[in-house]
């Protein structure tokens, strides 16, 4: 069979096209509720802004989204998602997954057994199964890695047919900085535990887009507004979904916002693009949405590293930046 999902495509020959998942915090919207419900700021956007690229992507393989908590909570999220994806009638399954993060610790019962699968929802399910009909999936993970380090947990078998996880995740050593102003590598921090399992739990090959990689690629703030005027019905609800997060952004960081995880999506399609090599990591774990300066995860660069943990620390040049930035502001307008 070339394929046993619904959504999975082939090719012309009968081979299958490369299968991805993609584990995303979706909350593009929301004016409250960002880091799972815990601030009353607006959650951000940049997750819902890939969708309008992978639809636009020839010969994907998309075989589903799970959505997990992080820039909004989950219930809100899921309501957000399906709203975007049926107004770019993206027909693609749409799976909750995590509704809060894993323990600091693996948890065990009095007798001392491992209940650390009873983080298992209907998203990690899905991957499971998808991974069990097919063999070469990559997962990439725009949100926190919760959902992704459940699988590893709980489906160890299913999950040995993962091809690669690439996630939007990590910095260099030292504090996470944006336009002069303090910052937080939202991702890790949200759920520290789970990076963790996948690194040091896990043999999967593991790719790390990181903070400086994708910090790089910013978009002035005002083609928020410029997408809301819009007269294209999609591009007018992308920009006016998104301008309460823009608005708050602006008062802080200024008038350019990056797309994080456009970046993250963008080096599955065009690796090419990014500067990536081995890297050898550190992690400071801590409780979960507690951002401190002793809870770090590090990527440093590193020949002589274990090639199956990777870095991506920059884009190739200026006009990589540039591809990624157009191709996805021509999806969401439509161009």
């Amino acid at each position: 069979m070339c394929a046993l999902l619904q959504v999975a495509g082939c090719t012309s020959d009968g081979e299958r096209n490369p299968a991805v998942i993609l584990s995303m915090d979706l909350a593009m919207g929301l004016t409250s509720g960002n880091a799972n419900g815990t601030m009353s700021t607006p959650s951000d956007y940049d997750d819902t802004w890939t969708l309008p690229l992978l639809r636009d992507t020839p010969d994907l393989d998309l075989l589903g989204i799970v959505v997990t908590m992080g820039n909004g909570p989950l219930a809100p999220e899921m309501v957000v998602a399906r709203e975007s994806l049926d107004r770019l009638e993206l027909d693609v399954p749409l799976i909750p997954g995590a509704a809060t993060w894993l323990p600091m610790v693996a948890t065990q019962d009095f007798e001392g057994a491992d209940l650390s699968p009873s983080c298992v929802n209907d998203g990690v399910r899905f991957m499971a199964e998808a991974l069990g009909e097919n063999s070469d999936v990559t997962i990439v993970a725009t949100g926190p890695m919760t959902d992704v380090a459940c699988l590893l947990l709980a489906y160890p078998a299913a999950a040995s047919n993962i091809k690669e996880v690439i996630a939007l995740i990590g910095s260099k050593p030292g504090p996470v900085i944006y336009a002069g102003k303090p910052a937080r590598d939202f991702n890790y921090s949200m759920d520290p535990r789970a990076l963790s399992v996948i690194l040091d739990e896990s043999e999967v090959p593991f790719t790390a887009v990181t903070f400086e990689a994708s910090s790089s690629a910013a978009l002035p703030t005002d083609i928020v507004s410029e997408l809301a005027q819009s007269d294209d019905p999609t591009a007018s609800y992308f920009g006016k979904a998104s301008q309460a997060y823009t608005d708050w952004w602006a008062s802080i960081f200024g008038p350019t916002k990056p797309i994080w995880d456009a970046v993250a999506v963008w080096q599955y399609l065009h690796p090419e693009d990014f500067d990536c090599g081995p890297a050898r990591y550190e992690l400071q774990l801590g409780p979960p949405n507690l951002p401190s300066d002793s809870t770090h995860d590090w990527f440093i660069p590193d020949p002589e590293a274990d090639p199956r943990v990777t870095a991506c620390t920059s884009f190739v040049d200026r006009a990589a930046i540039d591809r990624m930035n157009d191709a996805v502001l021509a999806s969401i307008r439509g161009d």
